[in-house]
């Protein structure tokens, strides 16, 4: 991985402005990860995998620690968190198989991670249970009765919910629970921490900030944008408190 340049994070950000989460988070890993590492292998990533490398690429941009902001769902209080990347980082994130099976009630399951195509292609289910249907079609390679192979759909609701809660225990990294605690009520509560999410709102912030510095310089020196991007953020910073009145 490398730390991409002012000018290719402008235009991932531009890039960006409608896809959804799982495609902006494609975006920033296509734009930070080696050449040979093509859109349709990180897409194949297991998607603890990918959040492991989002969390590396954001503290490339942004540094370690990470400040949060939530609601509290029982006063409405907000509460603020801080913590570093690290604390986030499981150490098993790279070991997931690529091939997993479970075996309950006579059937034996095989099927693998959810990863970003799955992901993007959830995106037009209408309900949660249209989207755990199509999740276990696209997951499940094979499930057998014996010499019986049965549908993924047709599998008992509890042999299902096995399923699932066995992807998220081979992948624990892409299911990351916050723990919160209310100063003003004391309600405790674990808010899923989404890295794909999070860091591309950094990224906008990040962008709306960097184009008024580049506005400034341009319109007081009359410099192109990519010249203005180019310079180093301490010879900029320079620059713009030249600019101040």
């Amino acid at each position: 991985m490398h730390t991409p340049t002012p000018a290719q994070l402008l235009q991932v950000w531009e890039r960006g402005g409608d896809p959804s989460a799982a495609a902006r988070g494609l975006l920033l890993l296509g734009c930070s990860c080696d050449d040979e590492s093509s859109v349709e292998a990180l897409a194949a990533l297991p998607l603890g995998r990918r959040d492991a490398l989002l969390l590396e690429l954001r503290e490339r941009l942004f540094g370690a620690a990470i400040d949060a902001v939530a609601t509290c769902p029982h006063c409405a209080a907000t509460v603020e968190a801080t913590f570093r990347c690290d604390d986030l980082r499981l150490p098993d994130a790279d070991a997931a198989a690529s091939t997993l099976e479970h075996a309950a009630r006579g059937i034996r399951v095989q099927f693998r991670l959810p990863d970003s195509r799955d992901l993007l292609a959830l995106e037009n289910c209408g309900d949660a249970e249209a989207a755990r249907a199509l999740l276990l079609d696209r997951c499940v390679f094979d499930a057998r009765f014996g010499d019986e192979a049965h549908e993924p759909r047709s599998l008992p609701h509890e042999l299902q919910a096995e399923i699932a809660q066995a992807m998220a225990q081979a992948d624990p990294q892409a299911d990351l629970q916050l723990a919160f605690r209310c100063p003003d009520c004391d309600h405790e509560w674990q808010p899923l921490f989404d890295i794909a999410r999070f860091l591309w709102q950094e990224l906008h912030a990040w962008a709306l900030h960097m184009l008024r510095e580049v506005d400034t310089l341009a319109a007081t020196y009359h410099w192109a944008e990519a010249d203005i991007l180019a310079l180093s953020p301490r010879r900029r910073q320079a620059y713009l408190e030249l600019c101040a009145p």
